[in-house]
């Protein structure tokens, strides 16, 4: 893309949040012991304000009076083939978890300077090349991987069999584009196809609550890779199909399944997109659970689940979607011993997996290495479970307990509750 369209759309995204986080970083550093990547090897490439600064120098140049007339007295740069090669290690390195942004006593969204590189990266065609092809398979085929109708349809068919055995009555179905009923059940497909255990977890749960739900054949991977390439017109294109989907089959409410990027875009960011709020609503299935418990619609028993169970705070869960305390409130009830990591909530650390990070090979190694704070923290933690509330996290944890060394199961939040389910008949 020529360099002129590049400016453009970099003026486009210079709103006055934007310009304020370019002109008041004073580097001061605290945003660097914020960041789970900083700890691998204290390597300076991975301070948070240094990511920023890639765009930051160009945002000098082309929108500041000293960047235009004095370059090289504040570091300002052209944006050009070269410098911009410079940035795709460093602006795609990052989960964008926004650990840092919380700290910085400014205030300073590292995560939105690094979304904004990455959409001028994108728009000139230096994406990493495997990210890029699973936001196109989002776009084109429904799924970053490429689950089609027919995989989804039978998977469904399977987990039927599945809740009939388990329930014992052979006349259990999933309802499919079943128009007019309250709730949209769409799962991600990173579930369907690495953790299936949860979406019949999810079944059981809807079952014990007695709810009127669908799942739909059109839109049935509530994943946006748009929100990871930085691509805001595919962004709202995934998010407006969802939307159509659940307009069209009439439901009140869409409920996300286990994906923390999923629920932030559905749920806060596609009203920003769309510039208008969503005609039903949006919430996680672990909300609803803990909304379940609290009315008497479903039963626990903790003793289901004696081990000592921790939590992981998945980012888009907790610190991008305000999820705190309905994950907790389901783990006290399902198990016997829970214990919280050390920090947690808005200050826990990230996994390492977001961002887009388990798209990217070729950052294998730094993926599995930025763990090394998680893993501390389950360490002494003393737990033998850990839970989280997010496939992509349950992927990257699975990973940096083996990494690490550490005999530790990894289970989702939705598969701890229906193990305690007490079947009330």
């Amino acid at each position: 893309m020529e360099t002129e369209k590049l400016l453009g759309m970099l003026k486009a995204r210079v709103s006055l949040p934007m310009a304020t986080f370019m002109e008041t970083c004073t580097h001061c550093g605290v945003c660097a012991d914020s960041c789970h990547l900083y700890h691998i090897a204290k390597d300076p490439m991975h301070i948070p304000s240094y990511k920023a600064d890639t765009l930051r120098r160009v945002y000098k140049r082309h929108h500041t009076w000293a960047g235009k007339w004095l370059p090289w007295l504040v570091g300002a740069r052209d944006l050009t083939d070269q410098e911009m090669d410079g940035w795709v290690d460093t602006v795609y390195q990052c989960t964008m978890c926004r650990r840092c942004s919380i700290n910085c006593p400014i205030g300073i969204d590292n995560s939105l300077i690094i979304r904004t590189a990455r959409t001028l990266l994108n728009a000139a065609g230096k994406g990493p090349a495997t990210l890029e092809e699973h936001t196109r398979n989002a776009l084109e085929s429904g799924s970053p991987l490429k689950v089609t109708k027919e995989t989804f349809l039978e998977r469904l068919e399977w987990f039927e069999g599945e809740m009939q055995d388990l329930l014992g009555d052979d006349d259990y179905t999933i309802p499919v584009d079943q128009a007019g009923v309250e709730y949209l059940y769409v799962p991600a497909s990173l579930e369907m196809m690495k953790f299936p255990q949860t979406v019949m977890s999810t079944l059981q749960l809807f079952h014990a609550a007695g709810i009127n739900f669908t799942v739909s054949s059109v839109r049935y991977d509530i994943t946006n890779y748009g929100v990871f390439n930085g691509n805001d017109e595919t962004t709202r294109t995934i998010a407006q199909r969802d939307i159509a989907e659940a307009q069209r089959l009439g439901v009140k409410t869409v409920i996300i399944s286990e994906c923390g990027h999923a629920y932030r875009a559905m749920r806060w960011e596609a009203p920003n997109w769309l510039h208008h709020d969503l005609p039903f609503g949006v919430v996680d299935v672990v909300e609803l659970g803990a909304q379940w418990v609290k009315e008497g619609r479903i039963h626990l028993d903790p003793a289901k689940n004696p081990e000592r169970v921790t939590y992981h705070d998945p980012c888009n869960m907790g610190r991008n979607g305000g999820v705190f305390e309905e994950p907790r409130q389901v783990l006290h009830g399902s198990t016997e011993d829970f214990v919280e990591l050390s920090p947690n909530r808005e200050n826990n650390w990230c996994c390492g997996g977001g961002g887009g990070m388990l798209s990217m090979p070729e950052y294998n190694d730094v993926r599995l290495a930025s763990g090394k704070m998680k893993a501390a923290q389950v360490k002494a933690s003393g737990a033998q479970v850990l839970a989280t509330a997010c496939a992509n996290c349950q992927f990257q944890l699975n990973d940096v307990m083996a990494h690490y060394g550490l005999n530790v199961r990894v289970e989702s939040v939705t598969d701890l509750m229906a193990k305690a389910l007490v079947r009330v008949v």
